[in-house]
């Protein structure tokens, strides 16, 4: 069965203008959302990534080049925050389930199918 990654997009700031108990709730819509998913034969995986903004790499000229950024992209808003990989049929069922998880409440989630490199 195929499998997809779901890039989770958000804005670090929003996050810290939520209680402790906030987080608590948020953290818990996770976990039951991949409990669900789970259990309809999904088979989740994935990770939140830590809060830096990490590092970006470019290649300038014949070399790469370490850029520190605020970010991606200096000027973006939105970091890739953490993800999710699910198998699923085809993109449409990916999409489904997509639609349903809790981080679109709090950002965006890209949707890509994983290629099988061995066959």
């Amino acid at each position: 069965m195929p499998q997809y990654l779901l890039l989770l997009r958000d804005q670090p700031s929003e996050w810290a203008k939520l209680s402790p108990a906030e987080m608590q709730d948020v953290i818990m819509r996770y976990m039951h959302w991949r409990n669900q998913i789970a259990g309809q034969g999904f088979q989740p995986g994935g990770q939140k990534l830590a809060d830096n903004p990490g590092h970006f790499l470019a290649r300038h000229g014949s070399a790469a080049t370490l850029a520190h950024v605020d970010g991606p992209f200096a000027e973006a808003k939105e970091l890739v925050s953490g993800y999710f990989t699910i198998h699923a049929p085809d993109y449409d069922a990916a999409l489904a389930v997509a639609r349903t998880c809790p981080h679109l409440q709090y950002g965006s989630i890209e949707v890509r199918e994983i290629e099988r490199l061995d066959g």
